[in-house]
C-alpha cells in the first residue's frame, strides 16, 4: 500500500508516519523542506494544482492532516485568511488531483472543537450536531471536514473523518486538570492505522462511502463516546490517570 501523507513536518503528521511506517509506504508532503522522518518527501503548497498532482501519482490511500505549514503569515489577519484557503481550496486542490488520479481512499483529520459549545454534562456521539465557533483554526478544519464529506457524495471514494480531540503528550500534562477534550498524539496516530483500511468506495449510495469517528482518550465520565471508533481497531492506551492500559 502507498499513503500520502499532507502536513508531514508537523507534530501530528511525524507521528500518523511512525505509526504507519510498518503499514505503508509513504509519500510525506508540505510545504517546507523535508523533515526527518519514514518515506518519500515532496514539497508543495496544497493550492498549487500541478504540485498536488504530482504528489497523488501511484497513491493508494490519501491521509489528510489538515495541520498547516510552518510558514503561515505573521499577520493575525493574514494567518486565518490563509488556514480558511487551505482547508477549503486546498482540501479541494488535493482531493481533486487524488481523484484524478484513481486515489480511492480519502482521511481526513478534523476536530471535536466543533462540540466545544455543548456542555461537558452531555455524552457525545457521531451522531451529534457540530456547533463550529467562528475560532479561525476550529472552523478552517471544519469546513474542510465539509469540503471532503462532498466527495465521497460526488465521486465514488471512501472518506472518513477523525475528528481528533486535543493533541497533547500525557507525560507533559501530568499534574494538570484534566481536560476532557485530549488525545495523546500517539494513540490519535494508531486512529489512521484503522482508517486507511476502511473501503466502501464500491457502495452506490454516498452514505456508506462517508463517516466519521470521534478519536478522544478512553476517561470514565467522558464527554466522547468512542464506541464507533473501536469498529475501525481504535484501541487507545493512555486515558490520564497515570498509567499506560
Amino acid at each position: 500500500m502507498n499513503a500520502l501523507i499532507t502536513g508531514a513536518a508537523s507534530a501530528l503528521g511525524r507521528e500518523v508516519g511512525a505509526a504507519l511506517e510498518s503499514e505503508a509506504e509513504l509519500r510525506r508532503l508540505d510545504d517546507c523542506g523535508p523533515v526527518e522522518g519514514p518515506g518519500e518527501w515532496v514539497e508543495g503548497s496544497l493550492v498549487d494544482s500541478e504540485a498536488m498532482w504530482r504528489a497523488v501519482r501511484d497513491i493508494d490511500v490519501l491521509i489528510h492532516t489538515g495541520e498547516p505549514p510552518p510558514n503561515l503569515p505573521d499577520d493575525s489577519l493574514a494567518r486565518q485568511e490563509a488556514l480558511l484557503d487551505l482547508a477549503t481550496r486546498g482540501t479541494h486542490v488535493l482531493f481533486k488531483a487524488a481523484v484524478d488520479a484513481g486515489v480511492k481512499r480519502f482521511v481526513y483529520a478534523s476536530t471535536l472543537e466543533v462540540f466545544s459549545a455543548y456542555p461537558d454534562t452531555v455524552y457525545i456521539t457521531e451522531m451529534y450536531k457540530p456547533l463550529p465557533t467562528p475560532e479561525p483554526a476550529s472552523m478552517a478544519r471544519y469546513l474542510g471536514e465539509i469540503t471532503a464529506r462532498e466527495f465521497a457524495r460526488d465521486f465514488p471514494v471512501t472518506v472518513t473523518a477523525l475528528r481528533l480531540g486535543k493533541l497533547v503528550r500525557a507525560e507533559e500534562v501530568a499534574g494538570q486538570e484534566r481536560d476532557l477534550m485530549w488525545v495523546d498524539i500517539r494513540d490519535a496516530a494508531q486512529a489512521f492505522c484503522g482508517a486507511i483500511g476502511r473501503d466502501q468506495s464500491q457502495a452506490i449510495d454516498w452514505g456508506p462511502r462517508w463517516a466519521v469517528y470521534h478519536i478522544c482518550a478512553p476517561i470514565p465520565n467522558p464527554k466522547f463516546l468512542l464506541g464507533r471508533a473501536e469498529s475501525i481497531g481504535y484501541r487507545p492506551q493512555r486515558d490520564f490517570q497515570g498509567g499506560i492500559r
